[in-house]
């Protein structure tokens, strides 16, 4: 694989103790991301301690992502969505990854768990908040396109048919 220099970032529990960490790479080295976590029992949440679970929570897929918004939880890759994170008060971020059918799944199955879930406006062309962040939208507007595009229920189920077929 080859050795190369990568961000570290550390996963905090509610009492501030390390449960795992993860390797970022700078670049485009495969793999991306490299993660340990040091008690196998618990999944890869990154930010809670420091999430407050009175306010709306926000969850997205990447901890880089999540230090975008406010009060927001990162699940450290899609296929953790719905582990752990309670639906009350929660809304769903996936990256705008339209195109890729395992997302397109897993969407369709936190409208079905009755989750609040974002649908990317067809302006958005950037993949993830990170990215939309270095396009030039600020963390304001970023968080204002979340609020003005987010669904539920059956709301959620009639706009996925339509968004999902969107530049497919």
């Amino acid at each position: 694989v080859g050795d190369h220099p990568r961000l570290v970032i550390p996963f905090f529990d509610e009492n501030n103790e390390l449960f795992c960490f993860q390797g970022r790479s700078f670049g485009n080295e495969q793999p991306k991301y490299i993660t340990f976590k040091l008690d196998p029992d618990r999944n890869k949440i990154y930010g809670l301690n420091r999430v407050d679970k009175s306010k709306p929570i926000y969850v997205v897929e990447g901890p880089i992502d999540s230090l975008f918004l406010d009060n927001c939880l990162a699940v450290a890759g899609s296929s953790n969505f719905a582990k752990d994170i309670p639906k009350e008060n929660t809304t769903i971020v996936f990256d705008n990854e339209r195109r890729n059918k395992e997302i397109l799944i897993q969407i369709e199955q936190i409208i079905d768990k009755g989750y609040n879930v974002v649908l990317w406006p067809d302006d958005i062309k950037e993949k993830d908040i990170n990215d939309m962040i270095l396009s030039g939208k600020t963390k304001d507007e970023v968080q204002t396109i979340i609020k003005n595009n987010t669904y539920q229920g059956n709301m959620a189920k009639i706009k996925f048919a339509t968004w999902r077929k969107i530049n497919a």
